[in-house]
């Protein structure tokens, strides 16, 4: 996290809190060292967070947030037996032994937690893990719903004063989920949206209704299932939901909307932009590339730096290790029809807050932090 990440931290969440901050911030510890292990669909990562009442306050520049390890081929996925719920508990308990012997982090001081995307598809497993877990190791597992990872993700992005102008929507690998607040006050309700869909279930989704759908096609058949299965859920929400239209500025966050910047504007990404702008179309081009073949893109610019060269070339390493083409196709049809949706018109403005990646995690964080809870979204 660096000072730029650090003053949006601040603005979305020390502002977002505002005087149940300051009571709680009066009354807890002044810095904390956490341990973090979170279950996915991406996989599973673990990470350790430094908070302190200065940094939140905006008086310090240090690094709060540290990525320590991810296991990226996480047992839980579609489909998955009842054996990966042990390998998961087998994995997780080495996980906290690390945490506790090689950072001397407290038990009490160390969570995992589960996200919406990955308790959509594995809801027994996580059941049993949750069980198992708390016998092998005494942890607590904590699953997450949509709407606290859209609140979350949103309190940790969009700083106070613009609280009631934007709307932002995460495109996770498990699920789709969003919202807006009602208004800039810190008393505003919450309304989120949501869809039992991502980037990677949506693949599986395809791939099971169209067993021998080829790559070429599988764009096709994505942006097929978004119109007659994940648009009809979508659309009661956002009918029900005036303010989403009233918002001209969309942030949108997620695994495929980083993969699209990076493949689509990998010398500005470079540049390590806070906001970068997207078009309307910039999924489809996706789209488009997948279908010609070329899903990681056509090459690099010849003007980039050798530096830019070389960190675009790492980083497009990470994106082919993240989404297999499928994937991508998905994502990118996933990405186009809820941008279609929320914008028929073609009137609004798209943003990438390239911050985002651990969003509603570092939130979650922050509330236990100064809140000793995580916040209910009113």
């Amino acid at each position: 996290m660096d000072i730029r990440r650090r003053e949006l931290l601040l603005g979305a969440a020390a502002l977002s809190l505002g005087a149940r901050s300051e009571i709680a911030r009066a009354a807890g510890p002044a810095s904390k060292t956490y341990g973090l292990i979170e279950i996915s669909a991406s996989g599973i990562t673990v990470s350790v967070y430094n908070l302190s009442r200065e940094m939140l306050a905006g008086n310090r520049a240090g690094s709060g947030f540290e990525r320590l390890f991810s296991v990226l081929a996480s047992p839980l996925r579609p489909g998955a037996e009842d054996s990966a719920a042990q390998e998961t508990v087998d994995l997780v308990t080495g996980l906290v032994q690390r945490l506790r012997q090689e950072q001397g982090l407290a038990p009490t001081d160390i969570f995992v937690i589960a996200s919406s995307g990955v308790a959509s598809f594995s809801a027994p497993l996580i059941k049993i893990i949750g069980e198992k877990l708390r016998q092998r190791t005494g942890q607590t597992l904590d699953v997450i719903t949509a709407r606290d990872e859209a609140r979350l993700t949103f309190d940790w992005v969009v700083a106070q004063r613009k609280r009631g102008e934007v709307a932002l929507f995460d495109i996770g690998s498990g699920n789709l989920k969003g919202g807006v607040y009602d208004g800039g006050g810190r008393r505003a309700p919450f309304r989120d949206l949501s869809a039992p869909y991502g980037t990677k279930t949506a693949a599986g989704a395809v791939k099971l209704r169209w067993p021998e759908v080829k790559t070429a096609d599988f764009g096709s058949r994505a942006t097929e299932f978004y119109t007659d299965t994940i648009a009809p859920l979508m659309t009661p929400q956002i009918d029900a939901t005036p303010s989403v239209s009233r918002r001209q500025e969309i942030y949108l966050s997620g695994g495929i909307v980083w993969a699209t910047a990076m493949i689509l504007q990998p010398r500005r990404m470079a540049t390590k932009p806070v906001w970068l702008e997207m078009a309307r179309d910039d999924f489809a081009r996706v789209a488009k590339l997948v279908a010609d073949g070329t899903p990681y893109g056509v090459g690099l610019a010849s003007e980039m730096s050798e530096a830019e060269r070389a960190w675009v070339t790492k980083t497009m390493k990470t994106v082919r290790n993240t989404f297999n083409p499928h994937q991508m196709a998905a994502g990118a049809a996933l990405g186009d029809g809820l941008v279609r949706q929320l914008d028929p018109d073609g009137s609004r403005r798209f943003v990438f807050p390239t911050f985002a990646n651990n969003a509603w995690s570092s939130q979650y964080l922050i509330e236990r932090f100064e809140l000793g809870k995580m916040r209910l979204a009113e």
